[in-house]
């Protein structure tokens, strides 16, 4: 996908007025800073906005859409907790000692509900839309106390300069997206690392974060 052009959405869901999102292009495989941000009360709602933003940047069709990053479980264990929140968590516990990394059964509603709606309502608006999960906070701790990342602690700068909490959360979530279609030196799939994991969708997600 190396030099790719199109769009990515990122997404951050909460509860009303604090859903998230933010829509960024993509031009020769580099993420651009964002065409725009908000924020929604629902999954219905944020994609709406999102819709309407890439209409008016590409109005004559449908835009190229590459992929979405979701703050949000995108899948779940068969056996209880999951296997990358733990990996997640002995990576950041020394560098990033104050990111909590919740287990799935932790969140609340808005976040469980409105993220999986938000994956379906995507993968009904566009079939075979690549989706990641993200976890902005560990994503940009993980960035800055990891080695060979200079590029992309400059590009999340660029990038989320001026923004609201829950935008920000949105845009990093795009980062998490960009580098599952880039394949960056330095970042991972941990969803390859669930055992049997469960999903809710009809084809697979992924969890790409910035461990070697």
């Amino acid at each position: 996908m190396t030099g790719c052009n199109g769009f990515i959405m990122g997404f951050d869901p909460g509860g009303a007025d604090k859903f998230g999102w933010s829509v960024c292009r993509v031009s020769y495989g580099q993420l651009q800073k964002p065409l725009e941000t908000g924020l929604a009360d629902d999954a219905k709602g944020a994609l709406c906005k999102v819709k309407q933003v890439l209409g008016r940047h590409i109005p004559s069709g449908l835009p190229p859409v590459l992929a979405a990053g979701i703050d949000a479980p995108m899948f779940w264990s068969r056996r209880g907790n999951r296997r990358v929140d733990r990996d997640l968590r002995d990576q950041l516990k020394d560098s990033c000692p104050k990111i909590r990394v919740l287990a799935v059964n932790s969140l609340w509603g808005a976040v469980l509900v409105q993220g999986v709606l938000l994956g379906k309502y995507l993968r009904e608006e566009w079939k075979d839309l690549k989706i990641t999960e993200a976890h902005p906070r560990a994503l940009w701790c993980l960035l800055r106390h990891l080695e060979q990342h200079e590029e992309e602690i400059k590009m999340v700068k660029d990038l989320t300069t001026g923004l609201c909490r829950d935008e920000l959360d949105a845009t990093l979530a795009a980062v998490a997206a960009w580098a599952m279609i880039q394949r960056p030196s330095g970042w991972r799939n941990l969803y390859d690392l669930e055992c049997n994991p469960v999903q809710p969708f009809d084809t697979p997600v992924s969890y790409w974060m910035p461990i070697a």
